[in-house]
């Protein structure tokens, strides 16, 4: 029993991480639209400007993820100009076919600035364990889940209670009513990218201290977060955080009691069989669109 919940915290974690990824990936889908192969890439970036300010600058972690932010807010930028504003009127596989172009680009952009070599951020946090009853995590990893709740419940009241958010809920609902109704469509454009992109980074950033950082590391991620968007329900914000709990526990349990090798795939079997029985999801509905 010890173990067992050692190994749904760890799974805790991992999915805190698939969390944060897959509901700004799920944001841009159900809000825009709009399907971002690079978004694992904004994950990377988060991660290698992180490691390079707190490990070459010795910038404490408060400052290196301000960097992280400013860095976010760039890359959401530059990806609503391109695959939103530029090619959404177009061809529907245009805006796709632009974001793998995107991730190649920005994918082979980090092996030049930062190399090939696997990086890993440990700080002061890094040494200092926590326990609670048999769990114990280091305090760097027990903050990812306490930053992933904070995140997303000031998301969840962004989205609620403001303007901007019934903007945002607007768009996702019906974008024609939401233009008709006064919807400022390309701000809630450029709001939902960077949200998307600063939620992308800030996962990359704590995770650095978990797992090697490398430049193609964004390809498996945007792999989970996609396998967590199609289990939560395209669009579907509150499906996508819990498919992605569920996912980092499965996969945690999966690598602990039936190896290793098979934890990358359990989740693409679940999807798999997702799509064939349940297609909108295992917790939601598809937005209607016009």
């Amino acid at each position: 029993m010890d173990l067992l919940l050692q190994y749904l915290a760890n799974g805790i974690v991992n999915g805190s991480n698939y969390v944060l990824v897959a509901v700004g990936l799920t944001l841009v889908f159900g809000i825009l639209g709009v399907v971002n192969f690079a978004h694992g890439e904004f994950y990377m970036l988060g991660a290698y400007t992180g490691l390079i300010l707190v490990i070459n600058y010795g910038l404490p972690i408060w400052a290196a993820l301000g960097g992280v932010l400013v860095v976010a807010i760039i890359l959401g930028l530059g990806a609503e100009g391109l695959l939103n504003k530029m090619l959404k009127e177009r061809d529907a596989t245009s805006s796709i076919i632009a974001s793998f172009g995107l991730a190649v680009v920005l994918q082979n952009s980090a092996l030049i600035g930062f190399g090939p070599s696997p990086m890993l951020m440990q700080t002061q946090y890094s040494t200092i364990g926590v326990e609670i009853g048999p769990v114990y995590l280091p305090l760097q990893q027990l903050l990812i889940p306490v930053a992933m709740v904070a995140l997303i419940s000031v998301l969840y009241l962004v989205l609620r209670y403001t303007w901007t958010g019934r903007s945002l809920r607007a768009m996702a609902q019906h974008a024609m009513v939401a233009r008709m109704c006064g919807v400022r469509v390309q701000r809630v454009a450029v709001i939902t990218f960077i949200v998307s992109a600063l939620l992308a980074g800030i996962a990359g950033f704590m995770m650095s201290s978990v797992y090697m950082v490398y430049p193609i590391i964004g390809n498996m991620i945007v792999l989970k977060a996609f396998t967590v968007v199609i289990l939560g329900g395209m669009g579907n914000v509150a499906g996508a955080a819990a498919a992605g709990l569920l996912l980092g526990i499965v996969e945690s349990l999966t690598s602990a009691y039936l190896g290793n090798g098979l934890r990358d795939i359990v989740g693409f079997v679940i999807v798999i069989a997702v799509l064939l029985l349940r297609p909108q999801g295992l917790f939601g509905r598809t937005f209607q669109r016009s």
